[in-house]
């Protein structure tokens, strides 16, 4: 069983985001996934489906002070099957999973804040009911749904369980995914051919 504490660095890119607003550049409308990356920011449809890679995925707390380009401070959870207390006032819950795109492309989903940590409460339960040890999930963003607190609100993404199915490719790594990890060696030349063997002279009653 998969057991998920919802207790309730980072891996180069590119990242797959949710944004509940939109960014403030208009790069990405609101309430909608994106992939971000060193050439920017993408608007990504998820309603076609993501393998989550559910082996890889961590969970932990993030601090971030929000300036472009300083890359937030993560506390990554021992096991996600138990969540460490709280680091301070100004961490938030968040988790990075490895998903499969399509196309043999990937990205990590790497993200912090009410409304992705409550989207992985919501699949948690799906999580669990997890039909072998090497099938992975697909889901797909279904819908999105608003949500109030009593200081603030969000808009959580929606995401629908479409099957579970064996690891792609692109989720492979080394051998597995028919990579070599180690240099192909190069040809040796035959060898020589021996000489043929000298008849054994047998040594009767001799001391050494």
């Amino acid at each position: 069983m998969f057991n998920l504490d919802l207790g309730s660095d980072s891996v180069a890119g590119p990242f797959l985001a949710w944004s509940a607003l939109g960014t403030r550049d208009g790069a990405v409308p609101q309430r909608s996934f994106y992939i971000r990356s060193t050439d920017g920011k993408t608007p990504f449809d998820a309603s076609k489906g993501l393998v989550f890679d559910i082996d890889a995925i961590k969970t932990g707390w993030q601090h971030s002070e929000g300036i472009a380009g300083v890359a937030p401070e993560w506390k990554w959870n021992q096991s996600v099957s138990q969540m460490m207390p709280k680091p301070g006032d100004d961490y938030k819950k968040g988790f990075s999973i490895p998903v499969a795109l399509g196309g043999g492309k990937t990205a990590i989903w790497e993200q912090a804040g009410s409304s992705v940590w409550l989207a992985l409460e919501a699949i948690s339960p799906i999580l669990s009911q997890r039909p072998d040890a090497t099938s992975l999930p697909v889901f797909r963003h279904a819908d999105s749904r608003f949500v109030q607190f009593n200081k603030g609100s969000t808009v959580v993404p929606v995401l629908e369980l479409v099957k579970w199915t064996a690891r792609p490719d692109a989720l492979k790594e080394g051998v597995a995914a028919g990579i070599a990890l180690e240099p192909t060696p190069a040809p040796q030349p035959a060898p020589a051919p021996q000489p043929a063997p000298v008849a054994a002279v047998v040594l009767d009653d001799m001391e050494f």
